[in-house]
């Protein structure tokens, strides 16, 4: 199993997650038609919140990518423990088969484990 550095994983998260939010901003402004809005000089109090609740939203997000990379792999690393696992198993058995079937003793050979 190979996977890439947990970093590398989270900096292409960020930037992809970028990109949908900067294509998603701009379809819904160009179906807006909101070209011609006028710049404020002074930001008011709703204004103000309105900014606080969108860096909340921003952090939370961030932390929701964060979360959902580290729970897709290590979904990925139990899945390879329990292959690796499972491989060993069978090994075992495959081993314990062979030693059986070359051993002098009938009553060996015959015995189920």
């Amino acid at each position: 199993m190979r996977l890439w550095p947990v970093g590398t994983v989270l900096g292409l998260t960020f930037i992809a997650a970028i990109l949908v939010a900067v294509v998603v901003f701009y379809a819904g402004w160009d179906l807006l038609g909101a070209r011609g809005l006028k710049p404020e000089r002074r930001v008011d109090s709703k204004t103000l919140f309105d900014l606080v609740k969108l860096s909340f939203g921003v952090v939370a997000g961030a932390g929701a990518l964060v979360a959902l990379v580290v729970a897709y792999r290590r979904q990925r690393v139990d899945e390879d423990g329990a292959l690796r696992d499972a491989t060993r198993l069978h090994t075992e058995r495959f081993t314990t088969a062979v030693s059986q079937l070359g051993e002098e003793s009938a009553a060996v050979r015959l015995e189920d484990h």
